[in-house]
């Protein structure tokens, strides 16, 4: 990814899910220093379980764009490594409520540190209103990305 340099392309013609993909490597590697028994998939996560306490599966799943067997899978992993926990829901006891331990809410207090470290590194150079723009930007990328039929 090193040789490739966008300032000798014409920008107008590369894609912009380019860029973010180059961007999530890259920042996936930047993860991977910090973090070298919490992949960058776990941190998306172990930050949604903290963001939505009390989830179930299927919420996750939902929330991730994945399976329900996707979601299983490194929900397993999570509750062996002791990050999370899974209770039954008191209101519906067929459905599973996810959450994080204590261990798990401070993985994620870390990882967010790191993860606004790394932000910090990338708008150093603009000032707090490009910032906000360029956050309603790609916001509102994302919010397309999902309602568009292609």
């Amino acid at each position: 990814m090193a040789d490739f340099d966008f300032r000798n392309e014409n920008n107008s013609f590369i894609p912009i899910i380019l860029y973010m993909d180059y961007i999530n490597a890259e920042y996936n590697k930047f993860l991977k220093n910090y973090f070298k028994d919490i992949t960058p998939r776990d941190f998306t996560y172990l930050v949604n379980i903290f963001y939505h306490p009390n989830i179930s599966q299927r919420e996750l799943a939902d929330i991730l764009v994945v399976s329900e067997a996707n979601v299983g899978q490194i929900i397993k992993r999570l509750e062996k490594n002791k990050l999370i926990y899974r209770d039954f829901d008191e209101e519906n006891k067929s459905r599973r409520i996810i959450n994080l331990t204590d261990e798990g809410k401070s993985a994620v207090f870390s990882l967010l540190g790191i993860a606004y470290k790394w932000e910090a590194k990338f708008f150093e150079n603009y000032d707090i209103d490009e910032k906000k723009i360029f956050i309603n930007m790609i916001s509102d990328y994302y919010r397309k990305s999902i309602n568009e039929d292609f």
